[in-house]
């Protein structure tokens, strides 16, 4: 699918035309918050209960295009899930 020097560049650098921006930049700015992280979801522990699951099911809507200035304005990882709206545990996906 990729060769492997743009699969090692994009474990520091995902990404910015995919979902992929979003959830490296989120692991990277935030990661003792992230407790579990996949195609399609961020599970964020921000202190307090239930842990916050950030559904992530469509590709193209975690660019770097749409997200960063979100991302940029947030200080800690609680703001971030409070401006997304986050739904809790594995609750179905709001998006």
């Amino acid at each position: 699918m990729v060769d492997a020097s743009a699969a090692e560049r994009a474990v520091d650098a995902p990404p910015e035309s995919t979902r992929a921006w979003f959830r490296g930049t989120c692991l990277a700015k935030f990661p003792k918050d992230i407790v579990a992280a996949n195609w399609d979801s961020l599970v964020f522990d921000v202190g307090r209960d239930p842990l916050r699951r950030v559904p992530m099911m469509e590709p193209l809507r975690g660019t770097r295009a749409l997200t960063a200035g979100l991302i940029e304005s947030c200080a800690t990882a609680a703001e971030l899930i409070a401006r997304l709206g986050a739904t809790t545990g594995a609750d179905q996906p709001h998006t």
